[in-house]
């Protein structure tokens, strides 16, 4: 299942990604989630960003209950390359959800756009589970969604 996202960013690519690199930015991203964590490290030229998220399972569809029981824990790791000529940044996301065939592979890009800037997440959700794939992909996208944009208000609060 194709996801993507997109926002202004109220600064500019430098800025912006300033803020996306530290370290306290990633833990404020997952500090109000018991027992969820966060890395940042320099690899060569490159950031890693490293996030794994615990989320209580109630509410979610029975069989990624029984599947992964009271809690799901979602390991998220983003490498940012380099600013290209023109400033952009560019990431390669990989999420894994522990205990169910559930991956997201994606991009995100750090644009120029106007006085701002301009983030873009374009990510493919993929379940493995014969016959059930397309509903666990479906059941699991609004999750994404609203991980991906709540990293979005949080961005924007602390450039504003």
């Amino acid at each position: 299942m194709r996801i993507t996202r997109e926002a202004a960013l109220p600064a500019g690519v430098e800025d912006a990604f300033a803020v996306v690199e530290s370290q306290d930015y990633q833990e404020a991203k997952v500090e109000p989630l018991p027992g969820s964590t966060a890395t940042v490290t320099r690899t060569g030229d490159d950031v890693v960003v490293q996030t794994t998220r615990v989320l209580p399972t109630a509410g979610m569809p029975g069989p990624v209950v029984s599947m992964v029981g009271d809690t799901l824990r979602i390991d998220e790791q983003q490498t940012w390359h380099p600013p290209t000529a023109d400033g952009s940044r560019h990431a390669d996301i990989d999420l894994t959800v522990a205990g169910v065939p559930l991956r997201m592979r994606g991009t995100i890009d750090l644009s120029p756009a106007g006085a701002g800037s301009r983030l873009a997440f374009a990510g493919d959700l993929t379940c493995s589970i014969p016959l059930m794939g397309k509903k666990v992909e479906q059941a699991a996208q609004p999750a994404v969604v609203d991980s991906i944009d709540a990293e979005v208000r949080l961005l924007t609060e602390r450039l504003a």
